[in-house]
């Protein structure tokens, strides 16, 4: 639907190019605003309609099936991961065909995950790198043509189509399966399927581990960045053990999340583990949710108290919704709401197993309304749903925000075509061939001073630029302090410890004085590194640093404000006392000129591709530390040296173009005149019918922008 901004946009393209001569900066001007403002009326829409969805949790703990559950009435609509190797981040969404886009590691990544098996860690993330080698071999990958592949392509991104669910899912098995071929070299993929239950959705389901790749690690923590809502899946058999906080540290972003939901998920199972031992479904349910929620609460009074005392209050927020999760089972919406045929052999166990139970010890069966309470899918619905809620004001003010910029795009650019309407009208009526070849060569004897003038402002702007330049550079440097520090996060871990117990009793004199050792364990605390975070550190300071050189840059060197400068000094040059020159006559003109300018701008963009630290998930002792510390600095070193390199090629090429545009400025504004006068002069052979339609021109103008 075309917008009133795009309509009035449109009639002053109509209204320039119906003109007896075309206005060219004006109408340049015009075909630019209208493209860009499409562009950013597309991608507003696009965020507008589409509410991203993550999901988080172990393999196994059910992402897949919850999220078709929430979304889809359980239809198999996401594809679920077979084992920790397989699980992979994918987004899910709608497209107009069946569509599967593999990314695959670099050649630089799985030396990574090769130097990752190496290890002798033991960790989650030496275990998978391990599994993934091992795939490889027994598919006896050919990595020297595979690698070839990969550098031919672009992003190491390829998109196979598919003509149904079927071939799709198919291709899902090669790239993603338990037994794919390529499932070992796959670093992401993006699904699109023509499913209208897809459509204002997008779902990011994350690997369900602690991972081998850094860039896919980091890849995931910006996916959930940009989530409106997040679901954090925990079982409630093994609620928020060590892994999951692991994970919860491994994925989840320092910033950006708008909603995280805690689920405690197959409530089902537990209930089928502890109704045993009570005497109703109530009683059971009611020790389940007092224990799990006392787990719950600990768990993130303990991470937001740490949060807090390492200054990062945007994460506690997000981590105080620990402390308040929703119990949910997917089995029980299905036992309420599809029929017994849809139920899989899980389900079909999972309900005999209860049934069987509440017969057994409680005195009534399950009801719907049990299993509806179980299921409890209504809070979850509401969170996601107040979500989009939550985005509506801020859209809002996007779209104002972009729109008023571009009206106020478009006002100046109608007005300085009318102006130049205007001044032509006025010449039309005013002039004859000969006065106006005397106003043409008044102006030419002002044009050589009138380019040293604005040839000066170039040159000035250049010379602070320059000297800029230099201090910027060192500025980078001095900051790299700010992201060398690294915070200590305290993890928890079982140790076993042993004791004695006597053997002795009374009535047994010869057992006098014997004992026996007992077995215990308790949770002891430790305090280490993520290597996570150095990633992050290097991420954050290559993003400020370019973002600051491009600020500072585009300040001294701003197209607008440059172009504005030298329209004053033209203006001043041209607004004289002469009897014999009317500086209305070719202003318009000159100053259209300026305004089509090409001027430069600094484009500086840190390559992230290439942020390796050579090391992965927790690090406890303190030489590793140490050494944590040295490649974070040598890291940040080599992007401090990377972004100097980049600024000084950035900034040269700048000076190069403006150079050549202060060379070249007499020679524009010459043009510019030449077009100017060739333009009037065959208007006055037929002044009156020119004239008329220069005024119908100004009357449909004034229109449009009533």
């Amino acid at each position: 639907m075309t917008t009133a901004l795009q309509q009035r946009i449109e009639h002053a393209l109509a209204a320039c190019t119906s003109a007896p001569h075309a206005f060219t900066s004006e109408l340049e001007a015009l075909k630019a605003l209208a493209q860009d403002y499409k562009q950013k009326l597309t991608r507003w829409q696009h965020e507008e309609q589409t509410l991203n969805i993550g999901i988080m949790g172990q393999v196994k703990a059910g992402k897949s099936t919850f999220l078709n559950t929430l979304l889809f009435d359980g239809r198999p609509i996401l594809p679920e991961a077979a084992t920790p190797k397989t699980a992979n981040l994918t987004r899910i969404g709608y497209g107009e065909q069946h569509s599967l886009q593999v990314e695959y590691y670099s050649q630089q990544e799985w030396q990574q995950i090769e130097e990752q098996a190496r290890q002798a860690s033991g960790s989650d993330s030496q275990k998978v790198a391990t599994e993934l080698l091992g795939m490889s071999a027994e598919k006896q990958i050919d990595f020297a043509a595979h690698w070839q592949k990969v550098a031919r392509l672009e992003n190491h991104t390829e998109v196979v189509l598919a003509s149904d669910i079927s071939e799709l899912q198919g291709l899902l098995n090669q790239f993603t399966g338990n037994d794919g071929q390529f499932t070992a070299l796959v670093k992401s993929t993006v699904l699109t399927l023509p499913d209208d239950a897809l459509k204002g959705f997008e779902v990011v389901d994350t690997p369900g581990m602690n991972d081998p790749v850094q860039s896919r690690s980091q890849k995931t923590r910006d996916y959930m960045a940009n989530c409106d809502v997040v679901f954090f899946l925990s079982r409630c058999s093994q609620f928020l053990d060590d892994a999951d906080i692991r994970l919860l540290g491994e994925q989840l972003p320092g910033k950006g999340v708008k909603r995280l939901v805690l689920v405690a998920g197959q409530y089902d199972s537990v209930i089928l583990d502890d109704g045993y031992d009570r005497d109703s479904l109530a009683a059971t349910e009611e020790n389940i949710q007092t224990r799990l929620l006392r787990i719950a609460q600990n768990k993130a009074q303990q991470l937001v108290a740490f949060q807090r005392d390492n200054g990062n209050e945007a994460r506690a927020a997000i981590l105080e919704r620990l402390a308040s999760p929703v119990f949910a089972s997917t089995f029980a919406w299905g036992f309420a709401h599809w029929p017994q045929a849809k139920w899989s052999q899980s389900m079909l166990h999972t309900f005999g197993g209860l049934e069987a139970m509440a017969e057994d010890c409680w005195p009534a069966p399950f009801s719907q309304q049990d299993w509806e309470r179980i299921a409890n899918f209504a809070p979850l619905q509401a969170e996601w749903q107040q979500a989009r809620a939550d985005r509506l004001p801020l859209l809002a003010q996007q779209r104002e925000g972009f729109t008023r910029e571009s009206e106020g795009q478009l006002n100046e650019i109608v007005a300085r075509l009318r102006g130049r309407i205007t001044d032509r009208i006025t010449s039309l009526e005013t002039q004859d061939l000969q006065s106006l070849r005397q106003q043409q060569a008044e102006c030419r004897k002002r044009l050589e001073g009138i380019a040293a003038e604005l040839r000066t402002i170039i040159g000035d702007t250049l010379h602070r630029a320059r000297t800029e330049t230099l201090r910027v550079s060192g500025r980078l440097s001095d900051d790299i302090a700010r992201f060398r520090q690294l915070q200590a996060h305290t993890g928890y871990q079982q140790e076993r410890y042993s004791y004695q117990v006597s053997n002795s009793t009374w009535y047994k004199p010869w057992s006098w004085g014997s004992t026996r050792t007992e077995y215990g364990t308790t949770s002891v605390a430790y305090q280490y590194f993520n290597a996570q975070d150095a990633i992050e550190q290097l991420r954050q300071y290559s993003r400020a640093c370019a973002s600051q050189i491009r600020q500072h840059f585009n300040q001294l060197i701003e197209p607008a404000a440059l172009k504005s400068t030298l329209r004053q000094a033209l203006v001043h040059h041209l607004n004289t006392d002469s009897e014999q020159f009317d500086p209305a006559l070719f202003r318009g003109a000159l100053e259209s000129a300026i305004y089509a300018l090409d001027l430069p701008e600094l484009v500086l963009k840190a390559d992230e591709s290439q942020m390796m630290i050579p090391f992965q998930g927790e690090i406890k002792s303190s030489e590793d530390k140490q050494k944590l510390q040295q490649a974070l600095d040598k890291a940040l070193g080599a992007m401090f040296d990377k972004l100097a390199k980049q600024l000084d090629a950035g900034a040269k090429s700048i000076f190069d173009q403006l150079e050549a545009l202060k060379s070249g400025l007499q020679e524009t504004l010459s043009q510019s005149l030449q077009q100017e006068f060739s333009e009037i002069e065959q208007g006055l052979a037929r002044k009156e019918s020119e004239t008329a339609a220069y005024r119908a021109l100004l009357d449909q103008l004034s229109r449009d922008n009533k």
